[in-house]
């Protein structure tokens, strides 16, 4: 193997490589304004949308008018892998990308088309030049009726029609994706695509010669279909690789630098040999990995996430490496650098308000790392030490780290947790509890052995490595501060005075905080239906237009089936993602106190001030904050916390999706609290019209907390994360508390947080003089980054309004 002896590639990334890795910066036109009236997010000039993909796609669709869907996706995507551009970057050792260049974005027709349309000739003008723009004009054309998203909206029953555009009610939105699904590489690693190819053959010989399959025509068609469509995109993911190794041969026969030459020999033989063959070493593992990673999730459908288990996955190849001497620490940690650096070359391209918030749009991904065996052991490998110093070393707020904590962790490797959060900042990192995690799973009906094995996809959302789990990118969100502010309105929206929900009884006739959970509860079942109606005809449309036969042929069952992954499913997971539970837990709380309790307001005067945003009314508002709130270990709010998170999620999961399995909840939509409240009145709890929700989805809302982070985890502990699974906690702490003389007390919360039952927990750990001193002079800290709700983020992207809410949360000291 070729060591790198000028420099770690952290320097050289420091000195050489392009600014493409900082892509969005607040370049927003004043024109161009938000829900919230603020400025758009404008993207960084050098940033181009790459028109390949589209191309590719459309031409290979136009060419096959009139096959089945399953070989029309098939052979689209072979097309693109057989003709993309590829490129391998001076220094790069791992190879592969989804676009024309580093500073390209992608684009998906099949999936949308109508807002980047329009898109194109405004806010996202400069992706394109004056030819650009026309000939993308032109290949939408053929994308009308064709393309997934918006074909539910003439399906849906008339009933539900006029809540498909959300914004028409504020209270849920749904949106289409890809499928999420992580591929199985311990098998791709073991066996090969062109392993795959011959189980998908002996499989087409086994339909052809057995009656009970081909005597029942459909069944064998669609096994054949799905058959033949998987072949032809695993013989295309072996052509790719063998592409770069074609590159790699000629760049080397060119380069005049010794060293350089050996590294591209190196990677042509690598590229000669996976992901079509068992991968044998180290950097044939990462390389075949990247590549299928690749195709998954970035080629044949881009979504967010990535799931697997990348210490457990890589150290057995590490170990034998190292142990016979061919790979040191430090060029195992230099690849993974590499893998970094290549995860920050892709965007997602998403319309203006996808990230109103102003997270950076790279898309986002994810590394889990630690936990447990399917035996039940402690997983930690020295690969787990290798990803987080590497990620030490690079810094970049994408991927994030998914620690995932049982008690029998090292300290070791908790001590390196808090290396990281004090050194890079506590954004990089979440916390997720393996003794709630695995009951959970395992209550859900999956063996103990596949749930112990779980990975984190997104902010909170689960998979398993090569199981059909069904589940989109990402699920409807349910905005549960609207349906209490509808609950105490009978369904009236206060600003057009339309009837928006369900005709809810007259609040001025409740006698006790169960009449306002009632109504409460009924319009969330009001609403989750018309989500649920629209979610579920939104599956079908989607499984119908966009199957994925190279993702499915990599998922455990697909090819014994013969059906892709929308078809199939070894867990059928469909989710709901709540916002805004403790913005109602604390609302809840002032009236059960000040209108039934103490009976000193009356329900018509609250009802008087929500209604007028409190104008006139701040004696009143006052009264209301003082009202104890969540995350003080106060039993009285706990309480009502835990009863309305529980009896809105069983409200939610008694709808079912169109597997026949229930929804379940997930909190992945943390951040999507700052999207949503815009659209909500002013609450009980003191909030005012569209101020934001609790960040997460059970952190105390902002500036409530304030009897220390015990009290915070006492509270959260009260909630029961087994019946509602809805928990994204942030936290903030100051960088001095995780110095070495505080690391036993670090310690020692962590295993609290996991006694207590909490699912997750995440960390903000940046001097607050700092954060202000950013907020007024950004040019002096570009990379300085931060924990939204979720998601890691360049302190620098955020609005104002984020950038306020995370310097008022509480910053908690321990002791």
């Amino acid at each position: 193997m070729a060591v790198v002896t000028e420099k770690r590639i952290t320097e050289r990334l420091r000195d050489e490589m392009p600014l493409h890795f900082k892509h969005y910066l607040p370049l927003g036109r004043p024109e161009d304004k938000d829900k919230r009236g603020e400025e758009v997010r404008a993207l960084s000039p050098w940033v181009k949308l790459c028109l390949e993909r589209v191309r590719l796609v459309t031409e290979a669709y136009k060419e096959t008018e009139g096959e089945p869907m399953i070989l029309r996706r098939a052979k689209a995507l072979a097309n693109i892998l057989d003709n993309m551009t590829i490129y391998i970057l001076p220094h790069e050792r791992l190879v592969g990308n989804y676009a024309s260049d580093t500073d390209a974005m992608v684009h998906f027709p099949e999936l949308s088309w109508r807002w980047l349309d329009k898109g194109i000739e405004k806010e996202y003008r400069d992706l394109l030049d004056d030819k650009g723009r026309e000939e993308l004009h032109q290949i939408h054309k053929y994308w009308q009726n064709k393309a997934s998203q918006g074909m539910e909206r003439n399906l849906v029953p008339d009933e539900v029609k006029p809540y498909w555009f959300w914004t028409n009610h504020g209270v849920f939105y749904w949106q289409h994706g890809g499928k999420q699904g992580v591929a199985n590489f311990q098998k791709v690693l073991q066996v090969g695509l062109n392993g795959i190819i011959r189980e998908c053959e002996q499989r087409l010989k086994q339909i052809d010669t057995d009656p009970n399959i081909y005597l029942h025509a459909r069944e064998y068609l669609e096994q054949k279909r799905f058959l033949e469509a998987a072949i032809i995109t695993l013989q295309a993911g072996i052509r790719w690789g063998k592409r770069f190794s074609n590159l790699a041969r000629e760049m080397a026969e060119r380069e005049n630098n010794e060293g350089r030459r050996k590294e591209l020999e190196e990677i042509a033989r690598i590229c000669d040999w996976v992901p079509g063959n068992p991968a044998r070493t180290f950097p044939e593992a990462l390389q075949s990995y990247w590549f299928i990673h690749l195709i998954t999730r970035e080629l044949e459908l881009q979504t967010n996430g990535s799931g697997e288990r990348l210490d457990q996955l890589l150290y057995p190849f590490y170990k034998k490496d190292n142990s016979n001497g061919t790979i040191t620490r430090d060029e195992a940690q230099d690849l993974i650098e590499f893998l970094i650096l290549k995860i920050n070359e892709s965007n997602i391209l998403a319309p203006a308000g996808f990230t109103t918030s102003g997270g950076n749009l790279i898309t986002q991904r994810q590394i889990t790392i630690g936990g447990v065996t399917s035996d039940g052991e402690d997983a930690t490998n020295e690969m787990s030490y290798i990803i987080m110093d590497a990620k030490i070393a690079m810094g970049f707020v994408i991927p994030t780290i998914e620690f995932r904590y049982h008690n029998q962790t090292p300290k070791r490797l908790i001590n390196k947790a808090a290396e990281l959060l004090r050194k890079v900042g506590g954004g990089h990192i979440a916390f997720f509890n393996d003794g709630f995690m695995i009951p959970y799973l395992v209550n859900l009906g999956i063996p103990i052995e596949d749930a112990r094995n779980y990975g984190l996809e997104g902010c909170l959302r689960w998979g398993i490595e090569g199981k059909a789990m069904g589940h989109r990118n990402m699920g409807g969100t349910v905005v549960l501060p609207r349906c209490l502010e509808l609950a105490l309105l009978q369904g009236v929206d206060k600003v057009t005075s339309k009837q928006v929900g369900v005709r809810t009884a007259d609040p001025l006739t409740f006698t006790s905080i169960e009449d306002v959970m009632q109504a409460y509860l009924e319009q969330i079942s009001f609403f989750t239906q018309k989500l649920v109606a629209i979610y579920n005809i939104t599956d079908v449309v989607d499984e119908e237009l966009c199957p994925q036969p190279f993702l499915s042929s990599l998922l455990d069952g697909c090819i014994e089936h013969g059906q892709h992954h929308r078809r199939y499913h070894w867990f059928p997971k469909t989710i709901i993602q709540p916002v805004g539970h403790i913005t109602v837990a604390n609302s809840l709380a002032v009236i059960k106190k000040l209108v039934f309790d103490d009976k000193s307001i009356t329900m018509a005067e609250l009802i008087d001030a929500i209604m007028t945003n409190w104008d006139g009314k701040e004696d009143l508002r006052q009264k209301c904050l003082n009202v104890p709130k969540f995350g003080n270990d106060e039993d009285e709010v706990d309480s009502l916390a835990r009863d309305s998170i529980i009896r809105s999620t069983e409200v939610m999961q008694g709808f079912k999706n169109i597997y026949g399995g229930h929804f379940l909840l997930d909190g992945t939509s943390g951040s999507r609290y700052f999207d949503y409240s815009g659209l909500t009145g002013a609450t009980p709890d003191g909030r005012k019209d569209r101020d934001l929700f609790n960040d997460g989805t059970i952190s105390p809302a902002i500036g409530t907390d304030k009897k220390g982070p015990t009290a915070v985890l006492k509270s959260v502990g009260k909630v029961d994360c087994v019946r509602s699974f809805n928990h994204l906690l942030n936290q903030k702490i100051a960088p001095q508390l995780l110095g070495e003389e505080f690391l036993d007390l670090f310690d020692g919360y962590l295993r609290t947080w996991a006694d207590l039952g909490i699912h997750h927990i995440q960390f903000n750990v940046i001097d607050k003089q700092i954060l202000l001193d950013a907020q007024q002079n950004p040019e002096k800290y570009p990379l300085l980054t931060i924990r939204v709700a979720g998601y890691c983020a360049y302190w620098i992207d955020l609005q104002k309004e984020v950038q306020d809410q995370i310097l008022d949360r509480t910053e908690q000291v321990f002791g």
